[in-house]
C-alpha cells in the first residue's frame, strides 16, 4: 500500500470519528449538566431563604445573648451549607427524572451496567477546596463562639443548680436561700454550677439558649447573661426515668434591685444581698 493511500485512509478514519462530535454536538444548555447547575440554583437559593427565615419562627424567644449566639449560629451554618446540600439533592433530583431505567421491573432482565465516571482533575480540586474552605470557617466561628460564651466576665454569681428524680434545686451560695424556681437578676453574668443526687439529668434553661448534663457526683459548669424580664422554661434534656417529661419548672429573669429584694424575701441577710446580689460573689 502506498503511503498516499495510507494517508487517505488515516483521514478518513479521523473524519469518521470527528463529523459527529461537529454535527451532532449537544447546546450547553440542554446538556446534563447545565439542568443540574439550574436545579442546583434553584435549590441553593431555596436553601438560603429557609436559613434566614425559618429560624426567627422555630426558635424560643430570647432571654439571654447565649440564645441569640445559638440563633446567628444556626443561620450562619444553614446558609453556608445550603449550596452543598443543594448540589447533592440536584444531582439526586435529576437522576430520578432523566436516568432512571424506564420500564425497570417488567422485564426479569436486569438493566446493563451505566458507563463508569473516571475522575476530573479540576472537579476534584475545586471540590477539595470548597470543602477546606468551608469546614475552617464554620470551625473559626464556632471557636470563636465558644471562647466568648466562656470568656469570664465582671461581676457574675453562681448559682449551685442539683438535678433528683424528678426536680431541680437551686441554691444561692452565701445567702442560705435554695428553692425550686430559677431566679436570676438581668445583665448579669450566671455561673451555674451543676450536679445530680442520683442519675444523669440534662439542664436546659430553654430561652436562655445553654444545656449541660447534670452527672452525679460531678459538677459540670456553664454560663448565661439573661437580658430580658420575664420567665422562662427550665427542663431536663436527658431520659432520666419515668417522670422525665414532668422534670420542668419555671425560671425567672428580675432587675438587680428586684433581684435583692426578692432574696430578703426569702431570708437572706442583709449583708448577703449587699455582697450577692448588689456587689456579685
Amino acid at each position: 500500500m502506498s503511503s498516499e493511500n495510507s494517508y487517505e485512509k488515516k483521514h478518513e478514519e479521523i473524519d469518521a470519528e470527528v463529523e459527529p462530535i461537529l454535527h451532532h454536538t449537544v447546546p450547553f444548555h440542554k446538556k446534563a449538566a447545565a439542568k443540574i447547575l439550574v436545579i442546583w440554583a434553584i435549590f441553593t437559593v431555596i436553601g438560603v431563604l429557609a436559613g434566614l427565615y425559618l429560624p426567627g419562627h422555630l426558635f424560643p424567644a430570647f432571654f439571654g445573648y447565649e440564645m441569640h449566639d445559638v440563633w446567628l449560629t444556626f443561620v450562619v451554618f444553614t446558609v453556608a451549607a445550603a449550596p452543598v446540600a443543594a448540589l447533592v439533592y440536584a444531582v439526586a433530583f435529576y437522576s430520578l427524572i432523566a436516568w432512571r431505567e424506564k420500564g425497570f421491573g417488567k422485564s426479569d432482565t436486569p438493566p446493563p451496567d451505566a458507563e463508569s465516571m473516571h475522575g476530573n482533575t479540576l472537579v476534584s480540586a475545586i471540590w477539595i477546596g470548597a470543602s477546606t474552605v468551608l469546614v475552617l470557617f464554620l470551625l473559626v466561628w464556632g471557636m470563636a463562639e465558644l471562647s466568648a460564651e466562656t470568656a469570664p466576665q465582671k461581676n457574675a454569681i453562681v448559682v449551685d443548680v442539683t438535678g433528683q428524680q424528678w426536680q431541680w434545686t437551686f441554691s444561692y451560695p452565701g445567702t442560705g436561700i435554695t428553692t425550686h424556681q430559677l431566679v436570676v437578676p438581668e445583665g448579669r453574668q450566671v455561673d451555674f454550677h451543676i450536679t445530680s443526687m442520683d442519675v444523669t439529668h440534662g439542664f436546659w434553661p430553654v430561652q436562655l439558649g445553654v444545656q449541660i448534663d447534670a452527672n452525679p457526683n460531678v459538677t459540670t459548669y456553664i454560663s448565661a447573661t439573661p437580658n430580658k424580664l420575664g420567665t422562662f422554661a427550665v427542663r431536663c434534656s436527658q431520659i432520666c426515668g419515668l417522670y422525665h417529661a414532668y422534670m420542668q419548672t419555671s425560671g425567672l429573669v428580675v432587675s438587680n434591685q428586684q433581684f435583692a429584694s426578692w432574696l430578703s424575701s426569702q431570708g437572706a441577710s442583709q449583708s448577703a444581698v449587699q455582697g450577692y446580689a448588689l456587689g456579685g460573689k
